[in-house]
């Protein structure tokens, strides 16, 4: 997934938010307890890390795509006025 994010292929990144989330109720079934699965903390600290590593570059795609949708409004806004003023 931090791949994907990192390549910006944000589609397929979602696609496997689903499938992490499936794998990961399969791999730890509610009512079970984490110490039964001895890898669990190591794996789970590792999945948090890159967790934290791709939601770092989607908030700043997000903060990126929002700054070139100002951009646009401004633009419109001056070609509205542009308009208004010559037409």
């Amino acid at each position: 997934m931090l791949l994907k994010a990192q390549q910006g292929a944000w589609q397929e990144l979602a696609d496997l938010q689903a499938e992490r989330e499936r794998v990961l109720q399969q791999a730890f079934p509610q009512g079970k307890a984490l110490v039964a699965f001895p890898f669990a903390r190591q794996r789970l600290e590792q999945l948090l890390s890159l967790n934290e590593q791709t939601a770092a570059l989607c908030q700043q795609e997000r903060d990126h795509f929002a700054q070139g949708l100002r951009k646009l409004q401004q633009g419109s806004q001056a070609c509205d006025t542009y308009r208004r003023y010559t037409l």
